[in-house]
């Protein structure tokens, strides 16, 4: 288990060695303040290195729980600093079990255990909401059942849920397990926020995010077992409101009848719901139904003693069978098949084009309070969902529409993109991105759903469609980096190429296993990438095409096997034998890129090869050997391509000591990379701006760029924040 007061004392001692060197804002100030009156005449003392400091810290925090909170409480603040903590959305306007609202635990794991529809999440949602001021990073929720598969929930995914749901952007977090493993538990300990879980049934699940005991872990669950009781001696049991707290929530739903004028019958009604917030929520709007009846209160409890219904299951029924009743056809119809919707999340216009209805019918659904809303985003009532489930709907066709639909805005914005790309898929004709929003922002906001829509339509057979998706969501994938959650879908994509193929070799099939492999290999599993990759080219060199095309995907599999060595080198230290070969195999493989490239005279695809082969052999120490590339690369390089030679070249200026063409090359990208929005290189970017500075003798500029990269990495958990302290730390 991690160990999460040495992670702490670690970026704790990070933040302070910037402030010993003068980088101090408010936050940071106090932070010294602290540290200073603890450590007395040590703090800072001695060489003053990060490693020293840590061991001060870690052993005051050992030593002294109060140091630890207060120390942590200011690290917290300067992170807070800069980010704004969630609003209270979705908190509903009256307390849930107020009981437990009164003294709500403040640190570790409180279990909140209930049936479905007891407001389990909504208690939570109020605790935190209670505790804004005790935790500077608000708080996060992230739904575990949205993040399991059968019994088996992706913990890996949960961790990138939550380092999404901190700040951290998706570009910036790691994807291999080690990288994130660091990352996910530096965040952690140098913040102080509140995670509601909901849905959880194992402790595995929550243990997670049990080490940093500073921080408030609020888990929902339905199923009591035993592991999870060892988390907690004494859980909150939810069962019904109490009278005050139910008879708020009716007030609130039932619009404008008035309850004080009927209360016996109001107080009937909460006794026959069992006071459970879901059944509430019903009788609430039966009884605004009937608002305009001479004593609705009456009424609705007679109706109820009349048909035999005497508990909170009969209340529920009752209601939606009332609801569905007094829906137009067309409404229930529709409520029916987004029972069915693949993920149950839509947008309006997703959901019009699953529905193929027209819009006011959508509308209907959402004015008849049959669903929540987050954002754009809409999904039905859990109770809505269960109970329109069991209705009759052909939501097969329904399925085929939305895929149609997904299949074609995702490959119109991959069309949309450089036309020189490699596809492979199967292009449908006539498509062009026609939406106002930019088209990978539009992929990035529709991924959740478009990983369910693949998911659905490989258990349906669909196998060029998921090919078509995955093939269109690369775009995407390259530009946001969020190869972890295109595992799956890369996966999804190799299975449904398999097929296709029928066991002849096929383009599109050695396109998915090189696709596949990246995930792999930047998830540092090479092994498993290493058998993709080889299967790979031994397709494309048999594979029947017009010798042009071969010609073409073989020169795309050698890229992908040069990448693979390259990233494999990257994994070892400066000087190591193996890193040296391997990077003497990525420099094979893009030179067999490059030869293939010429022969099909693909400038495109060239721009790109000599430009990463100039990036090998900058790393193998041959910087004078890639300024060839760089300049063969420059005849054919256009765009963000041509902005990210000069930022190869620029190293390569550096490497053999001519500072001034670095800083020209560097000025250039710069300029054009910023223009473009390119933010994933903002990293390169900047390290190359602060090896400039120091090469140009410019010891103060170049101390602060490196002490605010530091800074800024460590309010990511980058991975790369302690050789940015150390580069630092270099220049005191």
């Amino acid at each position: 288990m991690i160990d999460a007061v040495a992670v702490f004392s670690t970026e704790a001692a990070k933040l302070l060695a910037t402030a010993l060197v003068g980088r101090v804002d408010k936050g940071l100030g106090r932070l010294a303040g602290i540290a200073r009156a603890k450590l007395g005449a040590k703090f800072g003392s001695g060489p003053g290195t990060v490693a020293d400091l840590r061991e001060q810290v870690l052993a005051a925090c050992q030593d002294d729980p109060v140091f630890r909170a207060e120390l942590m409480e200011a690290v917290a603040l300067v992170n807070a600093a800069e980010r704004r903590p969630p609003a209270a959305e979705g908190v509903e306007p009256f307390f849930n079990h107020a009981e437990h609202l009164r003294a709500p635990r403040e640190s570790g794991v409180c279990l909140i255990y209930g049936p479905v529809g007891s407001g389990k999440t909504e208690l939570a949602r109020q605790i935190a909401g209670l505790l804004r001021n005790r935790f500077p990073g608000g708080w996060i929720e992230i739904d575990i059942a949205e993040m399991r598969t059968g019994a088996v929930v992706d913990l890996a995914l949960v961790k990138r849920q939550a380092l999404l749901k901190l700040g951290i952007p998706g570009g910036e977090i790691a994807t291999d397990d080690a990288g994130l493993d660091q990352q996910f538990g530096s965040v952690l300990a140098t913040r102080l926020f509140t995670v509601i879980l909901d849905n959880v049934v194992s402790a595995r699940e929550v243990e997670l995010f049990r080490p940093f005991r500073m921080n408030l872990v609020l888990a929902t669950s339905s199923v009591r077992t035993r592991d999870l009781d060892a988390l907690d001696p004494s859980p909150i049991l939810l069962g019904g409101l109490e009278p005050e707290g139910a008879r708020e929530m009716l007030a609130h739903y039932c619009g404008a009848v008035r309850l004080d004028a009927e209360p016996e019958a109001a107080d009937a009604l909460l006794e026959m719901s069992g006071r459970m917030p879901s059944a509430i929520r019903e009788v609430g709007l039966s009884l605004a139904r009937h608002s305009g009846d001479p004593y609705p209160v009456n009424g609705v409890l007679e109706h109820y003693r009349a048909n035999g219904i005497v508990d909170a299951e009969g209340v529920v029924k009752d209601s939606l069978d009332q609801t569905f009743s007094s829906l137009a056809p067309e409404t229930a119809e529709a409520v029916a098949l987004l029972a069915g919707f693949p993920g149950h999340w839509f947008t309006r216009e997703t959901a019009v084009a699953y529905l193929g209805m027209p819009d006011d019918v959508f509308d209907a659904v959402v004015s008849a309070m049959l669903t929540e809303q987050v954002g754009g985003w809409h999904r039905l009532t859990a109770l809505v969902s269960q109970y329109a489930a069991k209705l009759p709907a052909d939501r097969d066709a329904a399925f085929l529409r939305l895929l149609s639909h997904v299949r074609d805005r995702a490959v119109a914005a991959d069309l949309a993109g450089d036309a020189g790309r490699l596809r492979e898929y199967v292009v449908p004709p006539g498509l062009s991105w026609t939406l106002a929003e930019n088209r990978i922002d539009w992929l990035h906001r529709h991924l959740g759903l478009i990983t369910e829509v693949v998911r659905a339509a490989a258990r349906r057979g669909k196998h060029v469609e998921v090919c078509q998706l995955a093939g269109a969501l690369e775009v995407l994938i390259t530009a946001r980096w969020l190869w972890r959650e295109y595992a799956e879908i890369s996966d999804l994509a190799v299975r449904a190429a398999a097929a296709l193929a029928d066991g002849e070799p096929q383009a599109l099939y050695a396109r998915t296993l090189s696709m596949r492999a990246k995930t792999w290999f930047l998830a540092r599993a090479f092994d498993t990438a290493e058998a993709d990759l080889r299967q790979a080219w031994e397709i494309a060199e048999v594979v029947h095409l017009r010798p042009a095309r071969r010609e073409r995907l073989q020169a795309s599999v050698a890229e992908f096997r040069a990448r693979f060595f390259e990233e494999r080198a990257d994994t070892l230290a400066p000087g190591a034998a193996e890193r040296a070969s391997l990077l003497v195999e990525a420099e094979g493989w893009l030179r067999k890129a490059i030869a293939l490239d010429q022969h099909l005279e693909h400038g495109y695809a060239l721009g790109i090869h000599h430009r990463m082969l100039a990036s090998v052999l900058i790393k193998a120490g041959r910087p004078a050997e890639a300024m060839a590339e760089i300049d063969s690369g420059r005849r054919h390089a256009t765009g963000r391509n041509l902005s990210r030679l000069d930022m190869v070249a620029a190293r390569a200026f550096l490497a053999l000591g001519d500072v001034g063409r670095g800083r020209e090359c560097w000025s250039r990208a710069r300029a054009e990379l910023k223009s473009t929005g390119a933010d994933q290189y903002q990293w390169e970017v900047r390290e190359i701006e602060a090896r400039l500075l120091a090469e140009e003798g410019q010891l103060e500029a170049a101390r602060t760029a490196w002490g605010q990269l530091a800074g800024d990495a460590w309010k990511l958990g980058h991975p790369r924040t302690n050789e940015y302290f150390t580069e630092f730390e270099s220049l005191r």
